[in-house]
């Protein structure tokens, strides 16, 4: 039992010597080359990219159409059939000056003429009544004379019988109607002459108006109808549009309201490869649609560029705001319990500067607020881990 104790006693002892022996060990890692390797643990690796002044802009991307300012259907104004269509899609019209297409010529002629035939009567009818009414008022003439006569012998010295002298005066009232009559007669005879006149009038109207021409200058885009097919008011025969002047409209959310002016918001076009700067609106409407919750916005082009037609899709960038500033990539920002935060490089340290942030140009976005220095280098990736005072390592600067 004694020589067995003994041996516990040994296997303690060097038990003892082992564990001292490797604390000896693990402060001899903890010296001044374990610090070294710990600094350079905590040094965090980043991109750095210098911050920019550079004008931010508030901007509204609709989806357009392109369409002609000035555009007209045209209808015949004489319902009947088409006797002729002197235009194709793609010609090109003058307002006012260019045949486009005749309805029922033959019928309108024709009622032209008669027209003329009666005012030709209505004229010898006038002619006549008032050659009537001459010889009248001669015969009017003569018998008052002798009703004058007979009168005066009959007042005077009973020179005449009473019966002489109301066969004269029934002769003196009958020829006073008759003149009465004729004067009727003649007024009659010349209303049916303007009567006659005015039909003619109408009928060359008409025969006129049956004969379209274009009321805006343009191209022809659509023929609606062929010849021999009836024709009506108000059916389109021919649609004209005016390249001259292009319309591009879009539809903004109500929000954007108030800050669209026509002649100063600005707006950059672009249809296909065709792009237009600086263009101004010219139009907005007056109301908000009730279901949509959106207004209409227009914008004229004058003397648009080949390729820019009606039918074409514009992508717009409407800018309700802009002004200059400085500028951090988005990716600079870091959301955190306070607000928003930018860590810029002071050095081989990382500091965290508290910002407030507007608006958001080309991926850029503006510093409202925050001390950022003169020309600022902020962290763009490796700044998740980031705390203020942390030791940076630099991978690459500015992309």
């Amino acid at each position: 039992m004694f020589k067995q104790g003994i041996v516990y006693a040994h296997v303690t002892v060097a038990l003892i010597l082992c564990a001292c022996m490797a604390g000896c060990r693990n402060d001899q890692g903890n010296g001044p080359a374990a610090q070294d390797a710990g600094e350079s643990s905590e040094s965090r690796p980043v991109y750095l990219e210098t911050a920019r002044r550079m004008t931010f802009a508030s901007v509204l991307s609709p989806t357009g159409n392109v369409q002609a300012k000035n555009s007209a259907y045209v209808s015949a104004r004489i319902p009947g059939p088409l006797d002729r269509i002197f235009v194709d899609e793609g010609d090109r019209v003058v307002a006012g000056e260019t045949d486009l297409f005749q309805t029922d010529s033959l019928k309108l002629g024709k009622a032209v003429e008669a027209s003329g035939q009666e005012l030709a009567v209505a004229e010898h009818t006038v002619l006549e009544r008032q050659a009537y009414l001459e010889q009248v008022q001669a015969d009017y003439h003569q018998v008052r004379l002798d009703y004058e006569r007979y009168k005066r012998l009959y007042e005077k010295d009973k020179a005449v019988t009473d019966s002489a002298f109301e066969i004269k005066e029934s002769q003196f009232l009958q020829m006073s109607a008759a003149q009465k009559h004729a004067r009727i007669s003649v007024e009659l005879a010349e209303k049916r002459r303007e009567q006659a006149r005015a039909n003619l009038a109408i009928a060359e109207k008409d025969l006129r108006d049956s004969l379209v021409r274009p009321p805006i200058s343009g191209v022809v885009t659509e023929r609606l109808m062929e010849p021999g097919e009836m024709a009506a008011a108000g059916t389109p025969v021919l649609h004209i549009e005016d390249l001259s002047i292009a319309e591009i409209s879009a539809f903004l959310p109500e929000e954007a309201f108030d800050r669209v002016l026509p002649g100063k918001t600005r707006v950059h076009i672009r249809v296909g490869g065709i792009e237009l700067r600086d263009q101004r609106i010219s139009y907005k409407s007056p109301t908000v649609t009730s279901d949509l919750r959106t207004f209409e916005i227009r914008c004229d082009v004058k003397q648009p560029p080949d390729g820019l037609v009606p039918g074409r899709i514009a992508r717009m960038e409407v800018v309700l705001d802009s002004r200059e500033g400085l500028g951090v990539p988005r990716e600079a920002v870091l959301a955190r319990a306070g607000g928003s935060v930018v860590f810029i490089a002071d050095g081989n340290t990382a500091r965290m500067v508290p910002v407030r942030t507007g608006l958001e140009t080309d991926g850029f976005v503006e510093i409202l607020e925050g001390d950022l220095g003169a020309d600022p280098r902020v962290v763009t990736a490796g700044k998740d881990l980031l705390e203020d005072g942390d030791g940076i390592t630099v991978i690459r600067k500015d992309r």
